[in-house]
C-alpha cells in the first residue's frame, strides 16, 4: 500500500516540475518580447506636487535641480539617460533606481513629490511605449 502512495506522489511531483518550466519559460519569453518592443525615449518630463515642472531632450546632457517645500534633487542627464545623483531625502530611493532611457520608464521619489518620466517624441509627453 505504501508502494502505490508513493508511486502517485512521484508521479503529481513530476508533472509539478512540468508545470513549473512551463510556466519559466513562458514568463521568459514574455519579458524578452516586452523588452525588445521598448523604444528609446527622447525627453524626460518632470513633475512636482501634481504640476509639470519640465521637459528636457535626452540627447542633450544637462543638470537640473528641484527645490520644493519637500527637498531638492538633482537630475543629470549624461549620453542619452537620466538619473537622480543627489536628494535629500531619508531613503534616497530616487537616487538608487539607476539610468532610465526607454519610453515609460520613471524615476521617483514620494517624499518630495517628484515624478520624472521618459517620453517619446512629443515634449509635453503624450503617448509613451506603454500606453501606443
Amino acid at each position: 500500500m505504501q508502494k502505490n502512495a508513493l508511486k502517485k506522489s512521484f508521479i503529481s511531483h513530476k508533472w509539478d516540475i512540468l508545470l513549473g518550466a512551463v510556466l519559466l519559460i513562458t514568463a521568459l519569453c514574455l519579458f524578452l518580447v516586452f523588452k525588445q518592443n521598448k523604444k528609446d525615449g527622447k525627453y524626460v518630463k518632470v513633475e512636482q506636487d501634481g504640476k509639470v515642472v519640465g521637459s528636457y531632450p535626452l540627447d542633450e546632457d544637462g543638470r537640473y535641480e528641484f527645490t520644493n517645500f519637500y527637498g531638492s534633487n538633482t537630475l543629470i542627464i549624461q549620453d542619452g539617460k537620466a538619473y537622480v545623483t543627489e536628494s535629500t531625502c531619508s531613503d534616497h530611493t530616487c537616487e538608487k533606481m539607476g539610468k532610465v532611457y526607454r519610453q515609460g520608464e520613471m524615476i521617483i521619489c514620494i517624499p518630495h513629490k517628484l515624478f520624472i518620466t521618459v517620453t517619446g517624441d512629443s515634449k509635453k509627453g503624450g503617448y509613451d511605449g506603454i500606453s501606443g
